[in-house]
């Protein structure tokens, strides 16, 4: 019924109008206005059948029909589902008295649907430090790009500075790094990079490799940098990040930490056994993993390494049980 009015109206008016313009300098004009009739008619005979019902998470990828939505309103939906209400029920870690009651195989599928939803939208992210491993993914957006002088705190080295120097090449930042387990001595390295024989804990200790464990508060502390904001706090030791968690929460520790960059390791190393990451059980693992979202770091970035790629007890596929995310905390 629409196209039979829209043809009938396109023919009566091209048949009057343009018998009225029949000089030929204004049949061009005619031409355009008719166009122009056309198009608009068009669009509001079919433009009322756009879906304009709100969108939810699982509609996010939908292109049926013409629900067409782009990557762009992807992002500002999930912004705005997040900052209204947080990560969606399915995709949120229990709490402590829940996952105590769970099985690894369901504590598994909790951490890899955690680990694997970005929670907030980082619109500049750069690689900093090489390909390999050891980059991290920063963000650089207005708020959280670090400008000089700025503050880095590097806990994991393996005798890799590559992230480190970059850091101070790109950004200009006084850069503090962490390694007990590396046979350099605690020394200024240069003009902008310090090293310690220090490692990140829950608790001030000597530990059975009689390497120095100290917690981010008394670093802190002993540094002197109580009254400066961390820019980046970049983690990557090896499972100990489950015990420095919750230490750094309690202790208020990252209050002034804008982004945080880890490798987190979950359940153990291999699978089949219980030599469990930091010593901790996955149920335990999640637990820290969940307090850092409920301080307010929201995950920007998630980069699997391959390397931890396994097959786990009741899951019917591969997945990688380490991960780098790279979060950051909106003011």
């Amino acid at each position: 019924m629409y196209i039979l009015s829209t043809v009938n109206l396109t023919v009566f008016i091209r048949s009057n109008i343009v018998e009225v313009m029949r000089p030929w300098k204004y049949q061009t004009v005619g031409l355009i206005f008719i166009i122009g009739v056309i198009l608009i008619l068009l669009f509001s005979i079919y433009g009322r059948t756009f879906d304009t019902r709100s969108v939810g998470v699982d509609d996010l990828s939908s292109k049926t029909g013409h629900e067409l939505i782009t990557q762009q309103n992807v992002h500002q939906i999930q912004q705005k589902i997040y900052a209204t209400s947080g990560l969606p029920e399915e995709y949120q870690i229990p709490s402590d008295e829940e996952l105590d009651k769970l099985d690894e195989p369901t504590l598994m599928k909790i951490y890899w649907k955690y680990i694997n939803m970005l929670q907030i939208l980082c619109k500049d992210v750069i690689r900093v430090g090489n390909l390999n491993d050891g980059g991290k993914e920063i963000c650089v957006d207005n708020g959280f790009k670090p400008q000089a002088p700025c503050l880095v705190y590097s806990f994991g080295i393996n005798n890799m500075f590559d992230f480190d120097n970059s850091i101070v090449n790109t950004f200009g930042c006084d850069v503090h790094c962490f390694d007990p387990s590396m046979k350099n001595e605690t020394r200024r390295l240069s003009e902008h990079v310090w090293f310690y024989k220090w490692g990140l804990g829950g608790r001030n200790h000597v530990n059975n490799k009689n390497w120095e464990i100290k917690t981010l508060d008394t670093i802190r502390k002993e540094l002197g940098h109580t009254n400066r904001s961390i820019d980046i706090l970049k983690i990557d030791i090896e499972g100990d990040e489950w015990n420095a968690i919750p230490q750094m929460i309690v202790s208020r520790a990252l209050n002034d930490v804008k982004q945080i960059s880890m490798e987190t390791h979950f359940a153990s190393e291999f699978a089949h056994t219980h030599n469990y990451w930091g010593g901790l059980p996955p149920n335990k693992q999640l637990s820290a993993l969940r307090q850092l979202y409920d301080f307010g770091f929201r995950t920007f970035m998630r980069e699997r390494n391959l390397w931890g790629k396994q097959k786990w007890p009741g899951l019917s596929v591969e997945i990688t049980n380490v991960n780098e995310v790279s979060m950051i905390k909106p003011v």
